[in-house]
Protein backbone atom coordinates (compact mmCIF):
# COMPACT_ATOMS: atom_id res chain seq x y z
CA UNK A 1 0.00 0.00 0.00
CA UNK A 2 1.54 3.29 -1.00
CA UNK A 3 0.23 6.47 1.11
CA UNK A 4 1.18 10.35 0.76
CA UNK A 5 1.17 12.84 3.16
CA UNK A 6 -0.13 16.01 2.15
CA UNK A 7 0.87 19.23 3.90
CA UNK A 8 -1.10 22.42 3.33
CA UNK A 9 0.04 26.31 4.10
CA UNK A 10 -1.11 29.05 3.12
CA UNK A 11 1.57 31.79 3.07
CA UNK A 12 1.17 35.71 1.72
CA UNK A 13 0.10 35.04 -1.64
CA UNK A 14 0.45 31.65 -2.70
CA UNK A 15 -0.24 28.22 -1.32
CA UNK A 16 2.25 25.55 -0.08
CA UNK A 17 1.64 21.97 -0.77
CA UNK A 18 4.26 19.63 0.80
CA UNK A 19 4.10 15.94 -0.45
CA UNK A 20 5.69 12.96 1.56
CA UNK A 21 5.48 9.57 0.04
CA UNK A 22 4.27 8.56 -3.52
CA UNK A 23 2.47 9.65 -5.72
CA UNK A 24 0.57 7.02 -7.61
CA UNK A 25 -2.65 5.75 -9.06
CA UNK A 26 -3.50 5.06 -5.60
CA UNK A 27 -2.67 8.32 -4.25
CA UNK A 28 -3.30 10.94 -7.09
CA UNK A 29 -7.09 10.96 -5.88
CA UNK A 30 -6.20 13.21 -3.17
CA UNK A 31 -3.87 15.29 -4.47
CA UNK A 32 -6.43 16.44 -6.80
CA UNK A 33 -9.18 16.83 -4.16
CA UNK A 34 -6.23 19.10 -2.38
CA UNK A 35 -5.94 21.17 -5.43
CA UNK A 36 -9.41 21.54 -5.81
CA UNK A 37 -10.15 22.58 -2.81
CA UNK A 38 -7.28 25.49 -3.28
CA UNK A 39 -8.66 26.33 -6.75
CA UNK A 40 -12.05 26.16 -6.21
CA UNK A 41 -14.77 24.30 -8.22
CA UNK A 42 -15.80 27.32 -9.90
CA UNK A 43 -14.44 29.17 -13.02
CA UNK A 44 -13.03 32.03 -10.75
CA UNK A 45 -13.44 30.51 -7.13
CA UNK A 46 -9.70 30.72 -6.64
CA UNK A 47 -8.88 32.99 -3.77
CA UNK A 48 -5.12 32.61 -4.39
CA UNK A 49 -4.35 31.04 -7.84
CA UNK A 50 -0.55 30.38 -7.03
CA UNK A 51 0.59 27.26 -5.55
CA UNK A 52 4.62 26.14 -4.81
CA UNK A 53 4.27 22.10 -4.70
CA UNK A 54 7.59 21.01 -2.31
CA UNK A 55 8.09 17.82 -3.41
CA UNK A 56 11.77 17.06 -1.60
CA UNK A 57 10.06 13.68 0.21
CA UNK A 58 8.25 12.66 -2.95
CA UNK A 59 9.82 9.13 -2.86
CA UNK A 60 8.41 8.11 -6.43
CA UNK A 61 6.07 9.73 -8.99
CA UNK A 62 4.11 7.47 -12.16
CA UNK A 63 2.18 9.16 -14.76
CA UNK A 64 -1.24 9.63 -13.02
CA UNK A 65 0.50 11.48 -10.20
CA UNK A 66 2.41 13.58 -13.18
CA UNK A 67 -1.53 14.34 -14.90
CA UNK A 68 -2.93 15.76 -11.48
CA UNK A 69 0.31 18.20 -11.60
CA UNK A 70 -0.51 19.10 -15.13
CA UNK A 71 -4.27 19.71 -14.94
CA UNK A 72 -3.63 21.75 -11.76
CA UNK A 73 -1.12 23.96 -13.67
CA UNK A 74 -3.94 24.47 -16.28
CA UNK A 75 -6.24 25.30 -13.57
CA UNK A 76 -4.12 27.66 -11.76
CA UNK A 77 -3.05 29.50 -15.18
CA UNK A 78 -6.69 29.76 -16.20
CA UNK A 79 -7.33 31.81 -13.18
CA UNK A 80 -3.91 33.94 -13.54
CA UNK A 81 -2.09 31.96 -11.45
CA UNK A 82 0.77 28.73 -11.73
CA UNK A 83 2.19 25.45 -10.17
CA UNK A 84 5.60 25.83 -9.17
CA UNK A 85 7.76 22.47 -8.10
CA UNK A 86 10.48 22.92 -5.95
CA UNK A 87 13.29 20.66 -4.50
CA UNK A 88 12.69 18.14 -7.09
CA UNK A 89 15.04 15.19 -7.20
CA UNK A 90 17.12 13.48 -9.38
CA UNK A 91 14.17 10.91 -10.63
CA UNK A 92 11.50 13.07 -11.06
CA UNK A 93 13.69 16.30 -12.79
CA UNK A 94 14.70 13.03 -15.09
CA UNK A 95 10.71 11.83 -15.32
CA UNK A 96 9.92 15.66 -16.32
CA UNK A 97 12.77 15.90 -18.76
CA UNK A 98 11.73 12.48 -20.70
CA UNK A 99 7.93 13.55 -21.03
CA UNK A 100 8.73 17.43 -21.94
CA UNK A 101 7.31 18.33 -19.27
CA UNK A 102 9.84 20.48 -17.76
CA UNK A 103 8.36 23.97 -19.30
CA UNK A 104 4.57 23.46 -18.07
CA UNK A 105 5.18 22.15 -14.89
CA UNK A 106 8.64 24.60 -13.77
CA UNK A 107 11.04 23.72 -11.13
CA UNK A 108 13.01 26.25 -8.87
CA UNK A 109 16.01 25.94 -6.80
CA UNK A 110 14.37 26.52 -3.59
CA UNK A 111 11.39 28.46 -2.01
CA UNK A 112 12.81 32.29 -2.49
CA UNK A 113 13.47 31.64 -6.18
CA UNK A 114 9.77 30.05 -6.89
CA UNK A 115 8.34 32.48 -5.01
CA UNK A 116 9.99 35.77 -6.15
CA UNK A 117 7.37 38.24 -7.82
CA UNK A 118 4.52 36.11 -6.55
CA UNK A 119 2.13 38.74 -5.04
CA UNK A 120 -1.24 38.80 -4.41
CA UNK A 121 -3.94 41.43 -3.13
CA UNK A 122 -4.78 40.42 0.84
Amino acid sequence: MTALAIEVERRSGYWLLTLRGELDRQTQPDLSRAFDELLGAAPNGAECPHIVCDLGGLVFCDSSGLRALVIAQERARERSGGLRLIEVNPSMAALLEITRLEEQLPAYDDLDHATNGLTHPE
